[in-house]
């Protein structure tokens, strides 16, 4: 288990592979608050089309909540084409790091290993050797924000089918759409808390 608000592990409480009911896993013995596993929220769509413009126009927002917290003046969209979505820039537009932002509606002991096309991973690697800056893609669950920089040296795991999140079913079968599976013992949790959630509070309500 990984605390969403502190970071500590503890590896003997054990995530789910896949979480089905909301549930508390343990009470973190570093800051003393209680963990929970929550499954992916479904959400009603008037159409993909629009849960699409929807996911975009949230990235906006939550890219711009992260430069409230991290260094850079903007993030500027590097095309619909890219892997790794954004530039960040400082004030006389030089460039500091690259920047891709998941939206997830589960927590982060929800799942064992969150995943996303293994396709960033490649394109973040490249772009870190070629530019000599890092490359982050932001995790933000429903409990917390979470970070990993993408090395060029790294090694992750790829996972043998392809996936694609509802709103994108023509994606399911894309050999591109194959994940990483990533621990989420692994990630880096950022202190702030913007727009997360109380599960304790949202679960037995």
């Amino acid at each position: 288990m990984i605390c969403p608000y502190c970071g500590s592990v503890d590896e003997d409480m054990k995530i789910p592979q896949k979480t089905k009911d909301a549930h508390k896993l343990g009470t973190c013995s570093n800051c003393q608050r209680e963990v929970w596993a929550c499954p992916t929220t479904k959400r009603s769509e008037s159409s993909p089309l629009e849960t699409v413009r929807e996911g975009e126009s949230r990235e906006e927002t939550l890219a711009r909540i992260y430069l409230e917290h991290e260094e850079g003046e903007e993030s500027i969209e590097r095309g619909k084409a890219a892997d790794i979505d954004r530039r960040v820039v400082d004030g006389d537009a030089g460039l500091l790091y690259f920047l891709e932002i998941k939206e997830r509606s589960c927590s982060l002991n929800g799942y064992r290993k969150t995943k996303f096309p293994f396709a960033k991973i490649e394109e973040g690697k490249e772009l870190a050797e070629e530019h000599g800056v890092p490359v982050f893609i932001i995790l933000k669950f429903r409990d917390c924000w979470a970070r990993l920089e993408v090395k060029p040296e790294g090694d992750y795991e790829e996972g043998d089918e392809p996936f694609a999140p509802r709103y994108r079913p023509w994606q399911r079968n894309k050999d591109r759409q194959v994940p990483v599976m990533i621990p989420v013992e692994e990630l880096e949790i950022l202190p702030w808390r913007d727009e997360c959630e109380d599960i304790k509070s949202s679960s037995e309500s």
